[in-house]
């Protein structure tokens, strides 16, 4: 699971994710990664919520596709992303959500598309805005990057009030995207307050050599 803020705009994307992966059964901190993949060519950004090992096979089939933006991209993706989906068993129980955001030649503009498994995996277009997830109410950011740290904390408060199996789990560190003038910059600007604890119990979790 994985925390996200998607700020999109005509003229600029602002992408913010946490850096903690845990086990499925558990939720034991495992490993700090990067949860979105950047689509320098397309100058845009994958990322998703869900199932992430099947994120990572989704970018690895993207670098197939001749497409020469985002918008042309999505010509492909619904019936190779159902193609994915059977070899990876997606179910109700186990459900995956692809975004692609990036620059569109034919209109002049950032867009976004969302694919869902529970929606088949049909494109729907995303709506220009502010998304959270997990959805914070009323959730307003002002300033880069201080806004997307505060709301960030605010989504992990949230989430640690719930029961374990129905936590996102948010930690590590906040990771931020930007594309602007089909420029892409990637900055880390915050690091929770229990990274250290985390980056311990994963070393002992370790297998030790006899």
């Amino acid at each position: 699971m994985t925390a996200v803020i998607l700020n999109l705009a005509p003229e600029q994307v602002i992408l913010a994710m946490d850096t903690l992966a845990v086990t499925s059964e558990t939720k034991s901190p495992f490993f700090f990664t990067t949860k979105f993949y950047p689509l320098a060519h397309l100058h845009g950004v994958m990322f998703a919520t869900g199932l992430g090992d099947f994120a990572t096979q989704w970018f690895v089939k993207l670098d197939r596709f001749i497409a020469r933006d985002i918008h042309s991209l999505d010509e492909y993706v619904t019936p190779e992303l159902k193609e994915l989906g059977k070899q990876y068993g997606v179910s109700p129980e186990m459900t995956v959500t692809i975004y692609h955001v990036g620059y569109s030649e034919l209109e002049g503009r950032y867009l976004g598309f969302k694919y869902s498994s529970m929606n088949d995996f049909q494109s729907e277009r995303l709506g220009y805005g502010l998304i959270t997830k997990p959805g914070i109410q009323n959730a307003k950011i002002e300033s880069y990057p201080d806004g997307f740290i505060r709301v960030m904390e605010q989504q992990r408060t949230e989430d640690s009030a719930l029961v374990l199996p129905e936590r996102a789990c948010i930690g590590g560190e906040i990771q931020c995207l930007l594309l602007h003038n089909k420029i892409t910059t990637i900055q880390t600007v915050h690091r929770f307050d229990d990274y250290e604890r985390l980056y311990e119990q994963m070393c002992d979790a370790l297998p030790r050599q006899a």
